[in-house]
């Protein structure tokens, strides 16, 4: 790959800055569990158990967005989120429901006052990932992509190259970032066998965009590839991986 082609696959790929969060919640154990999620997301959290708290931290800076239990010690999730939007320095930040409450007359009180999403406990990982995703990002990702590291086989029969050994160091349900220094060329489709434990998935992937140096954004050398060809139930195993390592170890 000539430095001119990398240099214009890392102008299509700009590094990504973590986003901060605020996370309210008067339940120590829910805020921890909430917390724990957000930032094996990839995201930066600041966590308050009130909601006073909350408001003290946007003085400070302004968060991306901020995640709000409706039930909160003193002032509610609900009087936070109309003070948020009622102020002209505030009413621009997302504000997303995370709440016990199953009223739907409460819902549409919180949709009407501007709330970003109205999301009940306990939350699918995907589903709170997808609604911070299209509340605060121009280009808003639909899955789940954990950075990890997983042994993959690239290639190995036919017109591909002889099979070789190298590295996921990001998975989604979609697709993968694979670890490199031997990028195949740009929309290039190559057979992958990803190892997953003891299960073999065989997939066939394209290669959307190559990185070299470290200015790509995982901050190392590589490729971004997307699924083309995934039987359903590989798929479904690899959603439900991402689900495990994002949740182990809480109680949610």
């Amino acid at each position: 790959m000539t430095a001119k082609t990398s240099s214009k696959s890392q102008a299509r790929q700009p590094e990504e800055k973590k986003k901060y969060l605020v996370v309210v919640d008067g339940n120590p154990g829910e805020l921890y569990s909430s917390g724990m999620i957000l930032q094996r997301l990839d995201y930066t959290i600041l966590t308050a158990g009130s909601a006073e708290d909350g408001l003290r931290f946007m003085e400070i800076g302004r968060p991306s967005a901020i995640i709000t239990e409706l039930l909160l010690p003193k002032m509610s999730g609900m009087d936070l989120l109309n003070q948020v939007k009622l102020d002209p320095l505030t009413k621009g930040i997302p504000v997303i429901i995370l709440t016990h409450m199953k009223d739907p007359k409460v819902e549409e009180l919180c949709m009407v006052a501007g709330c970003a999403a109205f999301l009940r406990k306990p939350v699918d990982p995907n589903t709170l990932y997808r609604s911070i995703q299209y509340a605060i990002e121009a280009t808003p990702r639909h899955y789940i992509r954990l950075k990890t590291c997983l042994k993959v086989i690239i290639g190995g029969a036919g017109k591909d190259a002889a099979a070789s050994n190298e590295w996921i160091t990001a998975l989604s349900e979609n697709g993968i970032y694979i670890r490199t220094f031997r990028p195949r060329k740009v929309n290039a489709q190559v057979p992958l066998t990803i190892i997953l434990g003891s299960r073999r998935i065989q997939v066939r992937a394209v290669v959307l965009y190559c990185v070299s140096g470290t200015g790509g954004p995982l901050k190392e050398p590589g490729m971004g590839m997307k699924f083309v060809e995934i039987a359903d139930e590989d798929r479904a195993y690899i959603r439900k991986f991402i689900k495990d390592e994002i949740t182990k170890d809480l109680v949610i």
